[in-house]
């Protein structure tokens, strides 16, 4: 086979191992209203479901680079589907909800290590000119199973049916990659000098002032906030169907992918702080719109809310590159990643926590208060280096 044609199978392949990332991430937060009565827990109990699987996937993220050093590109992927198949399967069989609990460490460290693997295999073998296109297709991935459930809960009001398709489609992707596995066959050798020229990097002095783009990241977690609670909000807060309220939270999904593929034409055309700072004013807007009673305009707003969202993630992490020396901004970039992950695994907990005492309704003033740290954090940075 040519050059060419190899290429041009990894980059399809790339893009649908990015659409199996993002197939199981959105089932919780579609399904929970309707999953939370089959299995007999309360409505704030996604919360300790989310964060242990964030852990798993944040630990198998850390040993990636020992993981490597014995296994090839294309038995990690292959065993990383295999591990979340294994959580999908534990996650539809019984209405224990301790099996629902044993299958959260297969989500997580599936997910994490799959991840970590595709991210640096595409870095390394495709063009960059590819790489927002590949974390667009996550979105597709999130937007398809996010739309799965609300087909089979509306039609059949049952989310084991919408888990067992997206089992299917992963299990036809790991099919795919196997097809393809030489491609993925070869060791990943850079992986240890990685970690090592990253210890090296943490080594070197690190002021505090440096923290204030992780910072930002770390109040990024509202992405996720709001993936896991809207569906649930909307069938507390005004009693909407497990459905309709999945619905809207396929809509969110959808205008954050939506946003990602049109943020790289925006910046032909506009500056990156004047994007960040329209999708910021405009998540300040939608967040408010929240507090209204459940209507024809919901649509437009969970998929605005979803839009708004889209350019904070990438063009935030452009500005360590712009402001810093290379050393530094690597350095920084690991420390965004990192922070952007505490805070997902945090804000959930405390969400959880104000949301069993107060009630759902305070879940538009969250997201309202945490985008206004977001615009104060990103106006002093813009502030602070007028260069970029």
């Amino acid at each position: 086979m040519t050059r060419k044609p190899i290429l041009s199978a990894l980059v399809v392949i790339n893009f649908i191992i990015y659409i199996s990332l993002g197939l199981p991430d959105s089932i919780l937060g579609s399904a929970w209203p309707s999953m939370r009565e089959t299995y007999g827990m309360g409505a704030s109990q996604i919360s300790y479901l989310t964060t242990i699987i964030l852990l798993f996937s944040v630990l198998s993220s850390l040993l990636y680079t020992k993981i490597a050093r014995y296994f090839t590109t294309s038995q990690v992927i292959f065993t990383s589907m295999i591990l979340v198949i294994i959580g999908l399967g534990l996650m539809m069989m019984t209405s224990n909800p301790w099996v629902l609990f044993i299958s959260t460490p297969f989500m997580g460290i599936g997910q994490g290590a799959i991840d970590v693997t595709v991210n640096h295999f595409a870095a390394k073998h495709l063009p960059s000119s590819l790489m927002s296109l590949l974390h667009g297709f996550y979105g597709v991935g999130v937007s398809m199973s996010s739309a799965i459930l609300t087909f089979f809960l509306a039609n059949f009001a049952s989310w084991r049916l919408a888990i067992v398709t997206i089992a299917i489609l992963e299990i036809l992707i790991l099919a795919l990659i196997f097809i393809y596995r030489r491609h993925f066959s070869e060791p990943d050798d850079e992986a240890l000098d990685h970690h090592n020229e990253t210890s090296r990097l943490v080594s070197q002095k690190f002021k505090l002032s440096y923290l204030i783009n992780p910072l930002f990241y770390f109040f990024y977690a509202i992405e996720g906030v709001v993936g896991v609670f809207l569906a649930t909000y909307y069938v507390e807060a005004f009693q909407v169907s497990s459905a309709e309220a999945a619905f809207f939270t396929t809509l969110f999904w959808l205008g954050l992918m939506f946003g990602r593929f049109l943020t790289g034409a925006l910046t032909r055309f506009f500056s990156d702080r004047a994007i960040l700072f329209g999708h910021l004013l405009g998540l300040v807007a939608m967040s408010l719109t929240l507090l209204l009673p459940p209507g024809v305009y919901t649509v437009l707003t969970a998929f605005m809310l979803g839009l708004a969202m889209s350019s904070l993630y990438p063009l935030m992490m452009m500005v360590p590159n712009r402001i810093y020396s290379e050393p530094i901004a690597k350095q920084v970039i690991s420390y965004n990643v990192g922070f952007c992950m505490l805070g997902t695994l945090i804000f959930p907990l405390i969400f959880s926590g104000l949301f069993k005492s107060l009630g759902f309704g305070i879940f538009p003033y969250l997201i309202c208060g945490l985008t206004l740290v977001l615009f104060m954090i990103a106006g002093y940075i813009f502030k602070k280096y007028q260069t970029i």
